[in-house]
């Protein structure tokens, strides 16, 4: 009895959440350190730039990473046959 032909598969990715916008300080100090500070998560990224600002003004540092971060999972499904 001959084994069956294997099913073609694709990999398949899905977003499962909102993106979220943080922005972090990473001005450096005067003991060499990185501030590290973090704003909050935020599903837009304009309260991620009020925060930088924010912090500049009262800290004084300059420079920052914005971040977007989306939930994903993968999964397998068959191939569609042409």
């Amino acid at each position: 009895m001959a084994n069956p032909a294997p099913v073609p598969t694709r990999m398949e990715i899905q977003i499962t959440g909102i993106r979220k916008h943080f922005a972090e300080c990473v001005t450096e100090q005067d003991d060499g350190e990185m501030c590290g500070g973090r704003s909050s998560d935020w599903d837009s990224p304009l309260p991620a730039n009020a925060w930088i600002r924010a912090h500049s003004d009262v800290e004084g540092h300059t420079k920052f990473k914005k971040h977007a971060e989306e939930d994903v999972t993968t999964f397998t499904e068959p191939a569609r046959v042409r």
